[in-house]
């Protein structure tokens, strides 16, 4: 069976484990974080990252660096809101794989006449 693996900090890792993540990890700089983000994308038995926004921001070219040349399906990688909340003004990186797997946007709101 694939894993559910979180990237995040110690309270969203803490969070997840309890609610049955298969790993969690919790990096102490960019640095860490890049290296296990290129070892699990790596990696043919994990499903989804889970990933925090701050972190996902710190190392954000390297992430679009990654995600170019992947050519699989999996894992996704999903962001996940810190307990401050979600960053202000950020396009959502899953509604745009959404957009490039369907070949439309499905979260568009239809105008009403």
């Amino acid at each position: 069976m694939k894993k559910i693996v979180v990237v995040g900090e110690e309270d969203m890792a803490l969070g997840f484990s309890l609610a049955g993540a298969n790993e969690v990890f919790t990096p102490e700089d960019d640095y860490e974080a890049k290296k296990r983000i290129d070892k699990l994308l790596e990696s043919p038995d994990v499903a989804v990252i889970l990933l925090s926004e701050a972190i996902a921001e710190d190392i954000r070219s390297h992430l679009e660096e990654k995600q170019q040349r992947k050519d699989d399906l999996y894992p996704v990688i999903v962001e996940i809101p810190g307990k401050e909340g979600p960053v202000e003004g950020k396009e959502d990186p899953l509604e745009d794989k959404i957009k490039r797997a369907v070949g439309i946007d499905i979260t568009q709101q239809e105008e009403s006449s």
